[in-house]
């Protein structure tokens, strides 16, 4: 989102560092702030009374997020180590208030959040197990840019991945397994796979013209 970036630049803001794992904000937090992701990778997740947790989106370099004006509906963590930039949410309201642009851009980047969780839970709620891991490693793959042979960086675990995707990490590994098996992915060393594309089919992969994609994971395939 390099608009709402260099629009919200104009408003008050600081750099902040989170180690691997650390809490950004939790959910029911009071909003103050909205972050940049600079480096690294955060995911959002819904807890539930129980310990249980739902992440809903994983956030990249240039995205933009926390965007509410009263509690925060779902916690924020750092999968790595992550630099953010974080902006004060009344210095952007006030910005708001004497530029339409900037509210423009402020909605069209939260729209574009919106958007990217329906996305989300239309593919969990509707593709069978198997195509959810292909759908996620293929739109990881489009995220990243990354062209055919080149890696694909996967800084989540397994059970990030499996809280993704609403499956048990025991699921997933199965289904890793098979779709090696299959052919969508073959073993390159000891830390990455090959992704071969179009990956929405089931049964083996016979194609030799289907592109790979290095997808690196030691921590995805137990």
């Amino acid at each position: 989102m390099p608009e709402i970036a260099s629009i919200l630049d104009a408003a008050k803001h600081w750099t902040a560092h989170y180690r691997r794992g650390h809490l950004i904000y939790g959910e029911g937090d009071l909003t103050t702030g909205i972050y940049r992701v600079d480096k690294g990778c955060v995911r959002l997740q819904v807890d539930s009374a129980d310990g249980d947790r739902q992440i809903v989106a994983f956030l990249f370099p240039g995205d933009v997020f926390g965007m509410s004006v009263d509690l925060r509906t779902s916690s924020a963590e750092a999968v790595s180590d992550v630099d953010l930039t974080r902006y004060s949410l009344p210095s952007v309201l006030e910005l708001a208030t004497r530029s339409t642009s900037v509210l423009l851009q402020v909605m069209r980047a939260a729209d574009t959040v919106y958007g990217e969780l329906a996305h989300h839970t239309e593919q969990i709620t509707h593709l069978p197990a198997t195509e959810r891991v292909l759908w996620f490693l293929d739109r990881l793959a489009g995220r990243e840019g990354v062209q055919p042979g080149e890696p694909v960086r996967l800084p989540m675990s397994r059970r990030d991945v499996s809280d993704y995707l609403g499956l048990t990490p025991e699921t997933l590994s199965r289904i890793m397994r098979q779709l090696q098996d299959d052919g969508h992915l073959s073993a390159v060393g000891r830390k990455s796979f090959t992704l071969r594309r179009p990956t929405f089919r089931v049964g083996p992969v016979d194609d030799p013209q289907l592109d790979p994609l290095s997808l690196p994971s030691e921590q995805l395939c137990a």
